[in-house]
């Protein structure tokens, strides 16, 4: 990971926080409250979808994912769907009821910690041929 790929990711994340609040908020009866949590669902079942496809074609292809901005831009949108979501059923109480979605949301983070752990492991550079 980069400092300028984490800088550039945490701007995607807020970006995509305040899209659709800034777009839906004064249309409707609700204020745009099924409009904004339409989008936030939209963009979680992207990523949901788009991160075990990314990481198995990474790995099949035998690519590194060491300072690829894709990759951390993944981590970081699963870290925050990951926290999101089980910070709600923390506070809720209700995660009796709705137990495959708070596995989603912990496996978001699952998926954040092994994209990090990925990009963050000591680079092998054993060239001795011994």
């Amino acid at each position: 990971m980069k400092l300028m790929h984490i800088f550039w990711s945490l701007v995607i994340v807020v970006a995509m926080i305040f899209l659709p609040v800034g777009l839906f908020l004064n249309r409707g009866k609700l204020n745009g409250g099924p409009e904004i949590l339409g989008a936030f669902l939209v963009f979680w079942w992207l990523t949901d979808a788009a991160t075990p496809a990314i990481l198995a074609i990474a790995l099949a292809k035998k690519r590194s994912l060491r300072h690829r901005f894709a990759f951390t831009l993944l981590a970081f949108l699963n870290l925050y769907f990951g926290l999101m979501g089980v910070f709600y059923f923390v506070r809720q109480e209700n995660i009796s009821e709705l137990k495959v979605s708070f596995f989603f949301f912990v496996l978001n983070l699952a998926w954040s910690l092994i994209i990090a752990y990925f990009q963050l492991r000591p680079y092998k550079t054993d060239h001795s041929g011994a």
